[in-house]
């Protein structure tokens, strides 16, 4: 099977997952970054160009929005709406994931954020550091 593997920032690679490790981690991790990296349509009144809302032509819903709020100040409003985005994200849109988690972890860089995830994936629980 394939997983996504994150090389930096907003940076991803395809890699064949080792089949004898049996924690699902590799499956979590490729549909959490799948999730929250697609960019989501920007809505008509958060971009006003429509040739700037990026988006799947054939499902402009897929994904999450947090490339548009990355576009604005990291204000505190801005770091609540990326949590509940984040939320939202995994939990409408992503299939076997459940009691998802958001958490803030104190950041040295105020240009990013740094989440702690945990859920449950097929019966197990996880938990995924991810830095947007």
């Amino acid at each position: 099977m394939l997983r996504l593997v994150r090389i930096d920032n907003g940076r991803f690679d395809l890699a064949f997952a080792d089949t004898t490790i049996t924690d699902n981690m590799d499956d979590v991790e490729t549909i959490v970054y799948a999730a929250l990296f697609t960019d989501q349509e920007a809505p008509d009144e958060r971009i006003d160009d429509r040739y700037d809302r990026h988006g799947w032509w054939a499902d402009p819903a897929a994904g999450s929005g947090l490339w548009h709020i990355r576009r604005q100040a990291l204000t505190d409003a801005a770091r609540a709406e990326a949590l509940d985005m984040v939320r939202q994200t995994l939990e409408k849109r992503t299939a076997g994931l459940s009691d998802i988690v958001v958490s803030m972890e104190d950041s040295v860089n105020p240009d990013s954020l740094y989440l702690t995830i945990t859920g449950t994936y097929r019966s197990r629980k996880f938990t995924l550091k991810v830095t947007l």
